[in-house]
């Protein structure tokens, strides 16, 4: 796939240019998303690959298991995303608690339109897109996006999540904050828990800044058993994860520093390639009458798009009646398989409950 064409400022966020002033990042009014403002887009280094992994999925859209970090927003572009989400009716109605100094904020949609023009702009989706390797589209508002936060240790963990919200201008981390016995996350020290996703792309933006952090990886699972951990160097840097193919989970920061990540979802754009996406994962976190709505909303559109091409196909001249019925039978065989996964995944009583081992 060809590089972005998107705008590339001359820097991500990052630690050295947080002592700037802020000045357009205000939780007031958010603004929209600026391409040459707020873009930092350039390709990954490397992949890491499901055969790197041991893995094998002939479902997969992609051979990309992970990109390594790429930078993607400016510190501007940070500032003004964490201004839009870190508002206190955006919190206080979409935010939940996964447990004591952890949370979640999902479903909110148009209501952060920062966000939501950030994630909905074509330059950002096109950078998303190279980095994968595959053409992606969000797979739907809904899931425009989670923020997971771990707050500070010095924050009342018994407190409403409104009580302290975290500030649009990321507390810059330093090795003063880390506690001395601690010398890095393990296995036992999840804020999430291993998992598959229920879609098939995931893109994990960083939001904190990193720097005298310790733990706070991406932990992924090989085929043999054995461990990866993946560290984003800076905010503003993102990676792309088949999360799907690959079952993983959140190393807890260690030390008194935030960890923030804003993951969105995202499934290949060509109605034809394998969509995996199930809601198995995200039922008992959400408002299942706007997810329900909004999933048979896509899936409906992902069979009409398939119809067309299927159409296009069978009016071409020429073709022998046996090999048309042949098409005809095939296609219709999976539509049906497809939309009964639509209509069981919507089933309240299927869902995956955590496993934090």
């Amino acid at each position: 796939m060809a590089a972005a064409g998107v705008a590339r400022p001359p820097q991500p966020a990052s630690s050295e240019l947080l002592g700037e002033p802020i000045d357009v990042a205000s939780q007031k009014k958010p603004i929209l998303f600026d391409p040459p403002q707020h873009l930092c887009y350039n390709h990954p280094t490397s992949t890491i690959s499901l055969d790197d992994l041991g893995l094998d999925f002939p479902q997969a859209s992609s051979q990309t298991a992970i990109t390594a970090p790429f930078p993607l927003l400016t510190s501007a572009g940070v500032r003004e995303l964490r201004a839009d989400i870190f508002r206190p009716e955006i919190v206080g109605k979409y935010g939940s608690w996964k447990y004591p100094g952890v949370y979640r904020i999902r479903g909110y949609g148009e209501a952060a339109p920062f966000a939501y023009s950030m994630w909905r702009s074509p330059e950002v989706l096109k950078a998303c897109s190279d980095a994968a390797g595959v053409e992606l589209d969000v797979i739907m508002d809904y899931e425009i996006g989670q923020l997971n936060v771990q707050l500070p240790k010095h924050v009342d963990k018994s407190s409403a999540i409104t009580d302290n919200l975290p500030p649009p201008e990321p507390p810059k981390a330093s090795d003063d904050d880390l506690e001395p016995e601690e010398e890095g996350a393990d296995l036992k020290d999840l804020v999430s828990a291993w998992h598959h996703d229920s879609y098939p792309w995931v893109c994990v933006l960083m939001l904190s800044d990193p720097i005298g952090m310790s733990g706070g990886e991406t932990a992924l699972r090989k085929g043999d058993g054995g461990i990866l951990k993946m560290r984003q160097p800076g905010m503003g840097y993102a990676v792309m994860m088949q999360g799907s193919m690959v079952s993983h989970a959140a190393l807890r920061t260690l030390g008194s520093g935030e960890r923030i990540t804003f993951v969105v979802s995202m499934r290949p754009r060509d109605p034809l390639l394998p969509d995996t996406s199930t809601l198995r994962t995200v039922k008992p976190i959400s408002n299942n009458d706007e997810l329900f709505r909004q999933w048979t909303g896509y899936r409906f559109d992902v069979v009409a798009k398939r119809l067309a091409k299927m159409r296009e196909t069978l009016q071409a001249e020429g073709r022998p009646a046996a090999e048309t019925h042949r098409l005809t039978k095939e296609w219709v065989q999976a539509q049906i398989e497809y939309l009964q996964t639509t209509v069981d995944e919507m089933d309240l009583n299927d869902y995956i409950a955590p496993n934090f081992k």
